[in-house]
């Protein structure tokens, strides 16, 4: 976390009573607090229909901190810190309903010294989000004013343009940012260090030496209250569409000309552009159904809650993908994203190439298999090489041996979104999306949205339809993350 203070601001956080505030947002302004990082003069203010006051919202943060910070609350630091908070409830959908959200800004203006400085965090549901903006229009936003929204930004290429012109009537794009929590992970970032300050991996980071790059978004939990919601997503639009394809770009980027912000946003957009379109005979769908997970009897997605009995929507996809151009050709890339899995991990498994195998076939062993090297994302973040050695006592059996990095104590590294959040107030959009961006990976998604494959049932907990298997075949899937991969290996 850079140390550098943002500019005295105002946050305002629409959906202040939600479960993306109360688990995310309050914890991470917190620990920013914590670390000294929030600006010199600054406020933030909870802004939703719920009926509270300052009072109401400062207890509201307070258990929020205390049950989802990484550090335990400190009394000292937590009575300077609810000082900053204020609340003011309203609605998005009636006219001028900003008037009282305005005054209030106005007298922190003053009492904190923010300046007319405004953060707008929209952490709401996607429908609101043009009503928020032409709320915003009535109250005559500053040039000073910046709003972060989250994803999905839009369903499909058209809304994503037409959510993207709302919001240019009242914010330029450079103070639009758009949120995709995973750029904010600690080891997300770490791949531009790993592959461009190690000469060693960027020289083999190509076509003649990798056999093929697998990127795993694998979920324990099941739909959980979400259903309403997923039934209008599914896993393609939920996490292909933007975790994975922004991952992939980070991966597969090109170096960019140096650390600004466009230099690097430009390299990731040129990534995206060199990819084919998915179609979807490059595409497995799956649903899950009724199963064991840790011993325990779990539904099936039909029979969750909020969801059709007849439901079509993926809960699980697996995509084999291809870059065109020099780095990539004829690698294949694959992807796969699913709920009620064997286990929970985000990881980048770097498959190369297998050696020549004529030299231990000779005495009869079988051939090494190959190196490969696994970035973990979730739940733990660190970098791992498996890589063959000469197995102990006479001969030259080769085993496999394994050399681990760890990012550490999650207590002490920051949070994605204490990240995210500090590069919105200083203005830094390196680690969000940009327009082309977000319109060119829905382009890549369209057609198996437009013309979607068949379904396939897979019991909740295992590792997804065996349909997947023959789309990686003859290769084989990582087992999921190292801390699953040897009780729970598919």
């Amino acid at each position: 976390m850079r140390l550098e203070r943002p500019a005295p601001q105002a946050l305002v956080i629409f959906g202040a009573s939600g479960d993306l505030t109360r688990r995310k947002i309050l914890p991470a302004l917190y620990n920013l607090f914590y670390d000294d990082c929030l600006p010199k003069r600054f406020a933030v203010v909870g802004y939703a229909r719920s009926g509270w006051d300052d009072d109401t919202f400062r207890k509201h943060a307070r258990d929020s901190v205390e049950e989802f910070s990484r550090r335990e609350l400190d009394e000292g630091r937590w009575k300077a810190f609810e000082e900053l908070l204020h609340y003011v409830p309203g609605a998005f959908d009636e006219e001028n309903s900003f008037k009282e959200l305005e005054r209030r800004l106005a007298a922190f203006d003053r009492a904190h010294g923010t300046e007319g400085n405004r953060l707008y965090y929209c952490a709401t549901p996607p429908s609101t989000f043009p009503l928020i903006v032409e709320r915003l229009a009535e109250s005559g936003s500053q040039d000073t004013a910046s709003i972060v929204i989250e994803k999905p930004f839009g369903r499909d290429l058209e809304s994503a343009k037409q959510l993207t012109a709302v919001i240019h009537e009242v914010f330029d794009e450079t103070r639009i940012f758009r949120m995709d929590h995973y750029l904010g992970k600690e080891t997300v970032q770490n791949i531009l260090v790993f592959r461009f300050a190690n000469s060693l991996f960027e020289r083999a980071w190509n076509r003649e030496a990798i056999d093929h790059i697998q990127i795993t978004v694998a979920e324990s939990l099941g739909v959980e209250s979400r259903g309403s919601y997923y039934e209008e997503s599914g896993a393609i639009r939920d996490i292909v569409q933007n975790h994975l394809l922004q991952v992939l770009s980070f991966l597969a980027m090109e170096p960019p000309r140096s650390l600004e912000p466009e230099a690097i946003r430009d390299e990731t957009v040129k990534l995206l552009s060199a990819v084919r379109p998915l179609e979807p005979e490059e595409v497995v769908r799956g649903q899950y159904s009724a199963g064991l997970l840790d011993g325990e009897q779990v539904p099936g997605y039909r029979e969750e809650a909020d969801v059709a009995p007849d439901s079509d929507v993926e809960t699980y996809a697996a995509v084999r993908a291809w870059i065109d151009n020099w780095r990539w050709s004829d690698v294949p890339i694959f992807m796969r994203t699913g709920k009620r899995l064997a286990g929970h991990a985000t990881e980048i498994a770097v498959v190369f190439q297998r050696p020549p195998g004529y030299l231990f076939e000779g005495v009869g062993l079988p051939p090494p298999p190959s190196d490969h090297l696994v970035i973990r994302i979730a739940p733990t973040e660190g970098i791992s090489f498996d890589f063959q050695a000469k197995k102990d006592g006479p001969g030259f059996e080769p085993e496999p041996e394994r050399m681990n990095f760890s990012d550490g104590d999650p207590s002490v590294t920051p949070d994605a979104y204490e990240r995210l959040l500090h590069d919105a107030m200083l203005g830094d959009q390196t680690l969000f999306t940009r327009r082309d961006g977000v319109e060119r990976a829905w382009e890549l998604v369209e057609p198996m949205l437009d013309r979607p494959g068949p379904l396939h049932p897979y019991p909740a907990g295992s590792w997804g339809p065996p349909e997947a298997e023959e789309l990686i075949a003859p290769r084989e899937w990582h087992a999921g993350g190292t801390e699953v991969e040897e009780s729970r290996r598919p």
